[in-house]
């Protein structure tokens, strides 16, 4: 699905962002992309939300040009061919099957490294460089997760490396109820909304989870980019401003 999304965008002549991986990956497998139905808004949203994500990650780079970027539920997200500095170290975690499809297109390397295991087990940090200064990113996962199991997750990663940053897209609550009410299909995104367990109202929320989870910034997906989407989309979003709220992205700092 974001997949999709990144090459329909890059296939674009004025899309907003370019991703000739994700062409690599979708050309190879001769895969016809009518039938992951992405609409225009719903790729739009992945999009706006992997380049403010990418702005984050060139950031950290920026700042931590040989540090450590764990990216969690990788899928066959192509981040690392977009930002590498030929420094970072790199690993991609995901479950054991998802990892074996990822090395039909992605080579492991010394500095790029496949993590075959679940977020949710917490020996992957026996698998990562300790000491050093670490941005975690999850990705299209938060809200896929339980309450307790994101403050497992942010826990876990608070005492396992003390100079972390952890960056997640999360859902408004209000939307989590409307997605709840859905009744799934077999339509994938509906499929997938039945999933859906977690929200928050606001990143700064979570700083009472434990001590030590310091709220650094939030960005709308939707206000990254409100001039791309339809015009009833965007009198809709001036008529009803928690619209531009459905999805968040949220940087916070551990230790």
């Amino acid at each position: 699905y974001p997949l999709v999304a990144k090459y329909l965008e890059t296939n674009k002549k004025d899309g907003i962002l370019y991703d000739p991986k994700s062409v690599e990956i979708i050309t190879s497998l001769n895969y016809d992309i009518t039938k992951a139905k992405v609409s225009m808004t719903a790729g739009l949203g992945i999009c706006l939300r992997t380049i403010i994500i990418d702005s984050i990650a060139k950031k950290f780079i920026e700042t931590h040009p040989d540090g450590t970027i764990v990216n969690f539920g990788c899928g066959l997200d192509t981040r690392f061919s977009r930002l590498d500095n030929e420094k970072i170290h790199w690993f991609d975690l995901d479950l054991p099957d998802t990892i074996s499809l990822r090395r039909r297109f992605f080579t492991e390397t010394e500095r790029n490294c496949f993590i075959a295991k679940s977020v949710l087990d917490c020996s992957w940090v026996e698998d990562i460089r300790p000491g050093n200064s670490t941005l975690f990113i999850a990705e299209g996962l938060s809200y896929y997760f339980t309450e307790s199991e994101n403050k497992a997750l942010v826990s876990t990663i608070k005492q396992n490396s003390p100079r972390a940053e952890y960056v997640f897209d999360a859902l408004h609550p209000f939307f989590l109820k409307l997605y709840k009410r859905k009744k799934p299909d077999e339509h994938l995104s509906n499929k997938l909304a039945a999933l859906i367990m977690w929200g928050v109202k606001h990143g700064r929320e979570l700083e009472g989870w434990f001590d030590g989870v310091h709220f650094v910034e939030e960005w709308s997906q939707v206000n990254a980019g409100k001039d791309r989407f339809p015009i009833f989309l965007r009198l809709l979003f001036f008529m009803f401003p928690i619209l531009t709220r459905s999805k968040n992205i949220i940087l916070l700092r551990l230790g």
